[in-house]
């Protein structure tokens, strides 16, 4: 039997709006504690307590599995070649400012290749999966556990970091390779897939809330990549006014 396809045509789905905002909710608290941390007002280890490493995969999960399911659905139906060069245009902009103005303020802890970055190549790349199904899912978890437990002398060098699987690591505010994160969005590609195009969980594409909470997260997530984008030049507006 032939599925039906759902046309897309900007179409917005709250159910997926609010897994962005809290999204943004949980980021806006994970730097805020690293802001604090930063200024010696808390002592937190991000990089090896569990908790702190756990609740930033979290973050970084729902973040890239929700670009993959974006680019299954600018994908199923007439693909909009204005919207996706003008939301990249975006991203390699905001994406810049972030590296800009977190050299002038830390620059021994500049970001050279944060998410921002990662969902720039990622929506590019990306691109080249979107007809993929289960394909997706088996290689989206194989990159995942290569950027775990792979590395390469070769690709010490600064210049490749951003590919993972090495064994230097630059020293940043924030840093997301290719490996293992990108496997995350082939994930969301096949999530997109199993939910707007093999129709399955019907029930989240209909999905609606009034409440007060759901609306607030709802409307932070139709502007996740703005609100992503000024809580970071806080955090650095802080430590500026106060490191």
């Amino acid at each position: 039997m032939t599925k039906q396809i759902v046309a897309y045509s900007g179409v917005r789905y709250q159910a997926l709006d609010l897994i962005r905002g809290v999204a943004i909710a949980l980021m806006f608290i994970y730097h805020f504690c690293f802001g604090l941390s930063q200024l010696g007002i808390v002592e937190l280890n991000f990089a090896a307590q569990p908790m702190w490493v756990g609740f930033r995969f979290v973050i970084v999960f729902l973040f890239l599995s929700l670009v993959g399911v974006g680019l299954t659905l600018m994908t199923i139906s007439v693909f909009r070649l204005g919207a996706y060069l003008k939301r990249l245009a975006l991203i390699v902009i905001y994406a810049g400012c972030i590296s800009l103005i977190s050299f002038l303020v830390r620059p021994q802890y500049f970001v050279t290749f944060g998410i921002l970055h990662l969902i720039f190549v990622s929506s590019m790349l990306g691109l080249f999966f979107t007809r993929y199904y289960w394909f997706n899912l088996g290689l989206g978890i194989l990159i995942v556990i290569a950027g775990y437990s792979l590395n390469f002398s070769q690709l010490d060098p600064m210049p490749l970091q951003w590919l993972g699987m090495s064994y230097a690591n630059p020293i940043t505010d924030d840093f997301a390779p290719l490996f293992p994160w990108f496997g995350i969005v082939l994930v969301g590609i096949f999530l997109g897939r199993l939910v707007f195009i093999e129709n399955h969980f019907v029930s989240f594409k209909t999905w609606q809330s009034h409440h007060w909470l759901a609306s607030l997260l709802s409307w932070a997530g139709r502007y996740s990549v703005h609100l992503y984008f000024i809580h970071f030049q806080m955090f650095y507006l802080l430590v500026y006014l106060f490191g």
